[in-house]
């Protein structure tokens, strides 16, 4: 009974967090639109490309900390968009509480808003400093795989989109406080969009074609006028009956 009502104290101070609206989420996920030409675009766009060939090739194997470490150089680097949202999970295990659908409620309407639908994106799992490091990391990974289950089986959302790493420990937001209930979070960062995720090249666009000249509409020629008859001279009278 000890045990049980540590458990859920544990959890009271996560359970006060706000939970972030669709539309907040949305926001914290847009791409940063610059008005007129940005030098930092070519090296920004670099970096999310790197980002996200190396996304696609932790997929298929395990990632070392020193890759991991690069990822979120990369994301500081491209300066991709990131939220961090508080999702409650059973205590020692990866199974999301009911007080956590909300948060997932709202975040499911967020990527399948039309502003983010052609985006892609990395769910990221943090733990605080409780536990070994090798414990943690793989809580965070289950956990960060958890939440995009409920994305893909509730909302829909194509699991292409979307990428997962755990990071135990390591990033933690409250370096003061390693127990701290902010570092026990999972992280959405938006990685670009669904093309460049892949590996595709951006198309390139396109400027409108100029405008064919005006072909005046042919028209009919007129029948050509017979020559006037002309008087017939001596020598051309017509035969006699």
């Amino acid at each position: 009974m000890a045990a049980l009502s540590l458990s859920v104290l544990t959890l009271l101070p996560a359970q006060a967090e706000d939970v972030k609206s669709a539309d907040t989420l949305v926001k914290g996920l847009a791409p940063v639109k610059t008005r007129g030409f940005d030098p930092t675009a070519p090296t920004r766009e670099a970096k999310q490309h790197e980002l996200n060939t190396k996304l696609r090739d932790f997929k298929t194997r395990q990632i070392t900390v020193e890759e991991r470490t690069e990822v979120v150089k990369l994301i500081e680097e491209s300066k991709s968009p990131n939220v961090d949202v508080q999702i409650l999970f059973a205590f020692d295990s990866a199974d999301i509480l009911p007080e956590a659908k909300p948060s997932l409620d709202e975040l499911g309407k967020a990527l399948t808003d039309p502003k983010l639908t052609g985006g892609s994106f990395l769910i990221a799992g943090h733990t605080d400093a409780k536990g070994s490091d090798e414990y943690n990391l793989a809580l965070s990974q289950r956990r960060a795989a958890s939440v995009k289950a409920f994305l893909v089986e509730t909302y829909k959302v194509d699991e292409g989109r979307l990428s997962v790493i755990g990071f135990g420990e390591e990033q933690l937001k409250n370096k003061d406080d390693p127990l701290a209930d902010e570092n026990r979070r999972v992280q959405i960062v938006n990685t670009g969009s669904r093309a460049v995720a892949e590996g595709k090249p951006a198309e390139a666009a396109r400027e409108p074609a100029a405008p064919e000249p005006e072909v005046a509409p042919k028209q009919e020629a007129a029948p050509a006028e017979a020559a006037p008859a002309q008087d017939a001279g001596p020598g051309d009278a017509p035969p006699p009956d």
